[in-house]
C-alpha cells in the first residue's frame, strides 16, 4: 500500500510528535474521506512557488563589495535579493504564536498556540494555503485523541488544496528561458496584524520594506553564532512611499544586520525615535534622537541558517503593548517563533505500509 505524498507528511509529523499513539492505516484513509475545513483561531500562512528559479529583484544583481569602504547600497540591493525565495514553501515546521498585552491595572496577560504547519505541494506559478494544526495551547499539549483527529482532518485539507492547485493555471515565467542574475539563499517572511478579523489597517512587518525605504549606514562589524556580521543602523528615507499598515516605519530607527558571508539580513531591530523635544541640543534635527539599547523592540525579525545553507524566519515580533500608539489599532505584542524545518522533498520518499490484518 502507498501512501499519498500529503499522508506521508503527517505520518512524517506523527511519528515525530506521538509515535506511540498514531495509527497510519487511518492516515491512509485521508485519500479517500471527504475534505474538511479547519479553522486555526485566524491564523494564516500563504505561500507562493515562482515561475522562476531567479527573481525580477535579483535578474541584475552582481556580488557587492564588503571592503573598505562597504558599497551600502549594492549591499542592501543583494541582501533584498538573497531573501527574495520562496524555499518555505519546501517546508513543515512549527509555528508558536504568543501574544502579551497590557492590562489597565499595569497587569501582564499573555497567551500562546503552537501549530503544525504543512504547505500543500505547489506547482510553479501557482499560490497557497497552509495548513494549521494546532499542537497546544498555553503549553499545554493536545490530548492524543484529539491530536489524531487534527491530522486527520489537516490531512484532508491538504488533500484538497493538492487537488485544486493541480488544476490552477500557471503564471507566466518571470524570466527567459536562459536564466540570469543570482539566485536567493531565503526567504524573509512578511506579517501581518490587525485589531479584527477582516481590518484592513492594522500593522505589517516585512524586512524587503525596511530595505526600499530606510537609508543604512555602516556601524560596526560583530561575531554572532560563529560568522561575521555586518552591523547597519538605519532611518527612514523622507517621502518614503508607506502603505497605511507601514507608515509606523516613518517613525522608526534601529540596526539591520547582514551576514558578511551570504548578505542576507539576519537581524532588524526598530524602535521609535525620540520625539525632538528629547533629542540632544548638539544632534542635527534632521537626525532622529537614538532611542535607549535597553527599550523594547517595537519589531524585530531573526532569521536562522539552516544546515543545508538556507536561512528561514526563527522570530518575527511587533510590540504594540508597549507603544500602543505606534500601529494602527494594535495594542499588544506578537511574536511568532519557527522551529523544527523539516523539508519533505528529501526526507521521505515512498512510505508504504502495510493493512491491519484481516484487511485487504
Amino acid at each position: 500500500m502507498i501512501l499519498s505524498r500529503s499522508a506521508r507528511r503527517l505520518l512524517y509529523s506523527a511519528s515525530v510528535m506521538q509515535p506511540k499513539r498514531v495509527n497510519p492505516y487511518i492516515l491512509f484513509l485521508l485519500t479517500l474521506v471527504c475534505c474538511g475545513t479547519i479553522s486555526a483561531q485566524n491564523a494564516r500562512v500563504s505561500l507562493g512557488r515562482r515561475a522562476s528559479r531567479i527573481p525580477k529583484s535579483c535578474e541584475d544583481v552582481v556580488p557587492a563589495s564588503i571592503g573598505d569602504p562597504i558599497d551600502v547600497a549594492a549591499l542592501v540591493k543583494e541582501a533584498y535579493c538573497k531573501g527574495d525565495g520562496d524555499m518555505l514553501a519546501d517546508y513543515t515546521y512549527v509555528m508558536t504564536s504568543v501574544g502579551r498585552s497590557i492590562e489597565k491595572k499595569g497587569q501582564p496577560k499573555q497567551s500562546s498556540t503552537t501549530y503544525e504547519v504543512f504547505i500543500p505541494i505547489l506547482k510553479s506559478g501557482t499560490f497557497g494555503q497552509g495548513v494549521l494544526m494546532v499542537t497546544s495551547r498555553n503549553g499545554v499539549p493536545v490530548p492524543a485523541d484529539k491530536l489524531e483527529k487534527a491530522q486527520l482532518e489537516a490531512g484532508k485539507e491538504l488533500e484538497k488544496a493538492e487537488e485544486k492547485n493541480t488544476k490552477e493555471k500557471p503564471s507566466a515565467p518571470e524570466t527567459a528561458l536562459v536564466e540570469k542574475g543570482m539566485l536567493p539563499l531565503g526567504m524573509y517572511t512578511s506579517i501581518s496584524n490587525h485589531p479584527s478579523f477582516g481590518e484592513s489597517r492594522g500593522a505589517a512587518l516585512g524586512i524587503h520594506t525596511f530595505l526600499k525605504t530606510c537609508q543604512l549606514t555602516f556601524a560596526r562589524h560583530e561575531q554572532h553564532e560563529g560568522r561575521e556580521t555586518l552591523i547597519f543602523t538605519f532611518i527612514p528615507r523622507p517621502g518614503a512611499q508607506l502603505t497605511d499598515d507601514e507608515k509606523y516605519i516613518a517613525q522608526l530607527t534601529g540596526e539591520i544586520w547582514i551576514d558578511a558571508q551570504d548578505h542576507i539580513v539576519t537581524r532588524l531591530v526598530g524602535r521609535p525615535a525620540l520625539s525632538a523635544k528629547n533629542a540632544r541640543p548638539s544632534q542635527p534635527s534632521a537626525t532622529p534622537a537614538t532611542p535607549p539599547a535597553d527599550a523594547p523592540p517595537a519589531v524585530y525579525v531573526e532569521m536562522m541558517r539552516l544546515p543545508e545553507g538556507v536561512w528561514l524566519p526563527r522570530i518575527v515580533r511587533i510590540n504594540g503593548a508597549d507603544y500602543k500608539k505606534l500601529f494602527h489599532g494594535i495594542t499588544w505584542e506578537s511574536t511568532w517563533t519557527y522551529s523544527n524545518f523539516r523539508r519533505f522533498s528529501t526526507e521521505i520518499k515512498d512510505v508504504r505500509i502495510n493493512p491491519p490484518e484481516g484487511k485487504p
